[in-house]
């Protein structure tokens, strides 16, 4: 389908023509409540709620946007794709099967795997029935790195596949929640390994040279807030635009992170800024059922180092030139999925959790990306912020 909307993320309907559908279904998928909390900060970047209390994972959901609108079905999209991961993850094809004994187009111990993990290529697995992206034909791949359940369990089971919600998106058509879900696996890989980026090869852009309207305005805000914002480039074998961006203000003094990873220079910012915008407000909300202990210590903040303002630093126009431009969605999923296998060797595998003709919902599992299951991204050296200077007496 043609792209039509391209403020801040490019999608295949209006934002208002897809509120107008998933609005009347949030009740299905058990959404009690969808609440703006952006008003709870100073920066003026929307973030919104949805609440799930049924859910079998995250009863509390959060999306952010350029637009209210846009923030309002980030939020409820997110609750969705979870409930479909909870509730519409396919029977099993095949039982208690090990790879070994299927022709699989990936190695199966190049999937996310839990820490200490006994899995081998002997090991009985459940399998679903995926499609190949880049080819289009069918293939398996284990239920368990599609379903997702954090309830707890009796049972004991050993250390296999790490069932999570990357590579879980949604879209207004099969292939745009295709691509989304090929992004996040991308973004994913590429922030899983920036501590590791050499300092010589670390790169930050100068947030007064971004001259792209949307992320223009929400970056004045941020600055007008009071808070300071640092734009990390991140290289990355992909070949496309990954930006990691760290907020931090002395009213709230906890660092705030967001990634992005986009064809599209302006959309990966917008997505890290939002992203941004939304951990923060996520822990000034104080109402999602995973946030860290660490956030609430009673003991007194350290200052934040200054952001990074000298060493390479870049401007916009050296960072913001299209990799790729995409028309169609059907051809940007295919240029992702074959980008996944040229650099893996692997495929990725779509499996289609759709249950309304309205929207689609996929998981892709992608063997041989890098996952952070603690999806951390720590900030590259900066130097110490220097000392006040000493006030004059009166």
């Amino acid at each position: 389908m043609r792209k039509v909307h391209f403020d801040g993320t490019h999608r295949v309907r209006h934002p208002e023509e897809t509120w107008a559908v998933i609005d009347r279904l949030r009740g299905t998928f058990g959404i009690t409540r969808v609440a703006d909390v952006t008003g709870l900060d100073t920066l003026g970047v929307p973030v919104v709620m949805a609440v799930r209390p049924a859910a079998k994972t995250l009863t509390v959901s959060q999306g952010k946007g350029t637009s209210l609108l846009l923030a309002r079905i980030s939020a409820v999209m997110e609750s969705v794709e979870l409930w479909h991961a909870e509730y519409a993850c396919p029977a099993p094809e095949v039982l208690g099967t090990p790879a070994c004994e299927l022709t699989l187009p990936y190695d199966v111990r190049d999937l996310q795997q839990h820490h200490g993990s006994l899995l081998s290529e002997r090991t009985p697995l459940d399998w679903v029935v995926g499609t190949d992206a880049a080819t289009g034909e069918k293939t398996l791949v284990p239920r368990a790195s599609v379903g997702i359940d954090y309830q707890v369990s009796d049972a004991w089971q050993p250390p296999l596949l790490h069932g999570s919600t990357n590579g879980l998106a949604s879209g207004n058509s099969y292939h745009e929640a295709v691509t989304h879900a090929l992004h996040e696996v991308i973004e994913r890989d590429c922030t899983a390994a920036i501590g590791s980026v050499p300092v010589s090869e670390r790169r930050h852009v100068d947030p007064s040279t971004v001259d792209d309207p949307m992320c223009a305005a929400m970056l004045g805000r941020i600055a007008d807030a009071g808070a300071w914002i640092e734009i990390a480039d991140v290289p990355n074998r992909w070949g496309l635009p990954c930006f990691v961006t760290y907020l931090w203000s002395e009213d709230f003094p906890a660092l705030a992170v967001g990634s992005g990873v986009h064809s599209s220079p302006a959309v990966a910012l917008s997505r890290a800024v939002t992203e941004s915008a939304q951990s923060r407000l996520t822990a000034i909300a104080g109402s999602r059922d995973d946030l860290s202990a660490a956030l609430f210590s009673p003991a007194p903040s350290a200052a934040g180092r200054a952001p990074v303002t000298q060493g390479d630093v870049v401007g916009w126009a050296d960072v913001s030139a299209p990799v790729h431009q995409f028309a169609e969605d059907t051809d940007e999923t295919r240029w992702l999925a074959d980008r996944v296998c040229e650099l893996t060797g692997s495929p990725p595998v779509v499996v289609d959790l759709s249950t309304h003709d309205g929207f689609s919902v996929v998981k892709v599992v992608a063997a041989g990306v890098t996952f952070d299951g603690r999806h951390e991204i720590p900030r590259p050296l900066a130097p110490p912020a220097s000392p006040p200077a000493p006030k004059e007496s009166a």
